[in-house]
């Protein structure tokens, strides 16, 4: 469903009567799930050979869409063309038939096949006598992965042995190898390292100069503006803007996303005394970092800030117990730390919000309430055993605080969106009452209405006491949030910054000081 200004902003020829049908017709298309209506009357065209930016807030029906697209999901009404043909996908075989690819945000290779082999599922190239021809199959895997960025990546290796973003491009040129007509990438870059994001977009621009229709769904919103053609936003079941990047702007299409401006700027607050909450001399961990010093004052946010592999997670884990240093001193609040596990460290007052949620975050067939609690067993048992009896006061209680959204605390956390699964991680963390907050990429993969939402709740801790550590790949993130910032490059300490030397060019800038 489409206002006046949305015509007004769509792609000249978009609506002219002499254009040929698109590729993709969507019309009144509309899903609910148990009475709760996730689409409303959704309208969209797909043109071969332009890439259609697809933004929204986690929950705002993307997925649901994307997989009525693809045969996943039966519509409740509406209609699909295809060059002007009606059709209708009884499941994803009958979709992937049609020349509709999904890429998947949650990875689907097999970890033990070799990336020659997942390339090649269900299709496996064979010789004359009928046998595997793995010869064969990692040359065509050669090419394939070249094609989408990813030619350092050998086809003989185990998948499992690979990082996330590497699986991330093995998903992306399996998807390339249908040869689709319509692609969908569900946040494609979420793992990708600056240098792979470079061979992917050469991928997607390649695709549609080939005529490919592609949807490119994300959350980094500065990907949309270099990428797309158009950019639709969907909030709450259905399209509200559909824009050109160069006639629109972060600003309007965060408020397009979320209905309302929001701007992250950085909140000045008054960190009051000189107190030491966390302290770090000449800290080692034998293996990337090397003679560390910082400081960090009580109820600051401290930013880490680094390239991939400079060391944000790495120093998190010494300060989390996860490894012990090889050289150097660690203490908290003037006293010495010899941690030899991360419940050690819950139990000293540090707790942490791991990159990650889906790996090392949430346990997804567990409650939110379970979900929550986990951390702060010890400190709610009686003897032997674990008193749960207060887990639903104190669930509601965060529940109301973090603005978690949810229809009880007794559904499985799976079922919850990115930003709020996130918010019961941060629950977690804070039920347990800490002295030092630990945050590796706490905003990764959610939405920036939810991302501004846990920035208020950082801010907030914060105001409180508490001291926050924050690990963070965005610039933005650091500059909206911290007081001062670490800059690690490959191991080392590039420098520390104050708020008034904070800019985006000076922290890019040390961050490439060991490269």
């Amino acid at each position: 469903m489409r206002s006046d200004s949305l015509k007004e902003a769509a792609v000249p020829g978009a609506v002219a009567s002499s254009s040929p049908p698109p590729l993709v017709r969507v019309r009144g298309i509309a899903k609910s799930f148990s009475g709760n209506a996730v689409l409303h009357s959704v309208d969209l065209d797909l043109r071969a050979g332009e890439v259609v930016g697809l933004l929204g807030e986690n929950g705002a029906g993307k997925s649901t869409l994307m997989h009525i697209l693809s045969g996943g999901l039966q519509p409740d009404a509406g209609t699909l063309e295809m060059e002007g043909a009606p059709v209708r996908f009884g499941s994803v075989a009958d979709g992937i038939e049609a020349g509709v690819s999904f890429v998947h945000q949650e990875l689907s290779v097999v970890g033990a096949l070799s990336v020659a082999e997942n390339l090649h599922l269900g299709r496996m190239s064979r010789s004359r006598a009928g046998l595997v021809d793995f010869g064969l199959m990692e040359e065509a895997s050669r090419a394939l992965l070249e094609r989408v960025g990813a030619g350092h990546i050998e086809p003989r290796r185990e998948a499992a042995t690979l990082r996330a973003g590497e699986q991330q491009l093995v998903e992306i040129a399996k998807a390339a190898a249908r040869k689709p007509r319509l692609l969908i990438l569900d946040e494609p870059t979420s793992s990708l390292t600056p240098h792979e994001v470079g061979g992917f977009f050469s991928y997607v621009r390649e695709a549609r100069a080939a005529g490919v229709a592609i949807i490119f769904i994300t959350h980094r919103l500065e990907e949309a503006m270099a990428l797309c053609d158009r950019v639709v936003v969907l909030r709450n079941g259905a399209i509200v803007s559909e824009r050109r990047p160069a006639e629109t702007s972060r600003q309007q299409l965060i408020t397009d996303m979320t209905g309302k401006p929001a701007i992250y700027e950085h909140r000045p607050r008054t960190i009051n005394g000189d107190t030491i909450a966390l302290s770090m001399k000449g800290v080692s961990d034998g293996r990337l970092l090397a003679g560390i010093d910082l400081d960090v004052r009580k109820g600051e946010i401290f930013g880490l800030f680094g390239l991939v592999g400079a060391g944000r997670t790495e120093l998190l884990d010494l300060i989390h117990g996860v490894h012990r240093p090889t050289a150097g001193t660690i203490s908290l609040f003037g006293e010495g730390l010899c941690l030899r596990d991360p419940s050690e460290a819950v139990r000293a007052g540090i707790a942490l919000v791991p990159e990650g949620r889906k790996t090392a975050g949430i346990l997804p067939q567990h409650s939110v309430r379970d979900n929550a609690a986990i951390s702060s067993l010890r400190r709610f048992s009686r003897g032997l055993f674990s008193d749960r009896g207060g887990d639903p006061r104190r669930m509601a209680s965060y529940r109301q605080s973090l603005g978690i959204r949810m229809a009880t605390d007794t559904q499985a956390i799976s079922t919850l969106s990115g930003g709020n699964q996130q918010k019961v991680i941060f629950a977690r963390a804070l039920m347990a009452e800490p002295r030092l907050l630990l945050l590796d990429e706490p905003t990764h993969g959610v939405d920036v209405g939810a991302k501004a939402d846990l920035y208020d709740i950082v801010t907030r801790e914060a105001e409180k006491g508490l001291t926050v550590v924050i690990a963070s790949s965005e610039v933005p993130e650091i500059l909206a949030l911290c007081d001062r910032v670490a800059i690690l490059s490959k191991g080392r300490l590039a420098g520390i910054l104050d708020r008034a030397a904070m800019t985006e060019d000076t922290i890019l800038t040390m961050a490439f000081k060991e490269h």
